[in-house]
C-alpha cells in the first residue's frame, strides 16, 4: 500500500496525539499501558486505514471509605456501628475474600483508658466475604455500601472512642489495591449512656 506525502504527515500527528495523551493519562494513572485492570488492546479494521490498535476501556480502581462511625440500638443492646463505602470501581473477587475490617475501642471514663480488644484478639472484626454473605450490604460493586456493628462485646457505653480500619491488615498492606489508600481508618468519640 503507498501513502501520499498527506497520509504520512497526518499519521504521524495522529501518533504524535495518541502518544502525548497517552503520556498525560500515564501520569494521571489511566494510561493503558500503565495500568494493569485494563483489558488487552485489539487490532480493528478502519476503512482506508487498515488494522488500527483500538483503545481499551479503563477500569476505575475501588476506593473504600468510613464514611460514619455511630451508636445504634440493637437486640437491645447499644452497638457501635461503622458505614463504610466503596467509592471506585467493582473490587476483583480475589482480593474482596482476603480483605477485612476492625474496630478498636477505648473506653475513656473507666479512671484509666482501656483499650478494647486487647492486641492479638481475633474477636474485633469481619472479613468482607462474611458480612456481604450475612446480608449486611454489597460491597465488592461500584457504588457499593455497608453497615456493621462491632463484634460481641465491643458496645458503646460511657465515652468512647472508636477506629475503625477497613483493608488494613495486620501486616499494613491492604489486600484491594485502591484508587486512594489514605482514606482507610476513621477515628471518632462517641458519648453513650
Amino acid at each position: 500500500m503507498h501513502y501520499t506525502t498527506k497520509e504520512v504527515k497526518m499519521n504521524k500527528k495522529a501518533l504524535l496525539l495518541t502518544c502525548c495523551l497517552c503520556a498525560l493519562l500515564a501520569a494521571a494513572g489511566s494510561c493503558p499501558a500503565a495500568n494493569p485492570l485494563t483489558h488487552a488492546p485489539t487490532k480493528t479494521d478502519h476503512p482506508g486505514l487498515g488494522k488500527v490498535p483500538h483503545i481499551p476501556r479503563v477500569t476505575r480502581l475501588p476506593d473504600l471509605t468510613i464514611t460514619r462511625i455511630y451508636s445504634k440500638k440493637h437486640r437491645g443492646v447499644l452497638g457501635v456501628w461503622a458505614d463504610i463505602k466503596n467509592n471506585g470501581g467493582p473490587i476483583p473477587e480475589k482480593e474482596f475474600n482476603q480483605a477485612d475490617m476492625r474496630f478498636y475501642l477505648s473506653y475513656m471514663n473507666t479512671g484509666s483508658p482501656t483499650t478494647g480488644p486487647v492486641k492479638g484478639r481475633k474477636g474485633n472484626g469481619y472479613s468482607f466475604k462474611y458480612l456481604e454473605q450475612k446480608g449486611a450490604g454489597i460491597l465488592s460493586k461500584a457504588g457499593g455500601k455497608m453497615s456493621v456493628i462491632a463484634p460481641g462485646d465491643l458496645t458503646c457505653h460511657g465515652v468512647v472512642r472508636v477506629r475503625v480500619e477497613v483493608d488494613l491488615p495486620i501486616s499494613g498492606n491492604g489486600r484491594i489495591r485502591e484508587s486512594n489508600e489514605h482514606n482507610n481508618v476513621k477515628t471518632v468519640t462517641l458519648h453513650c449512656p
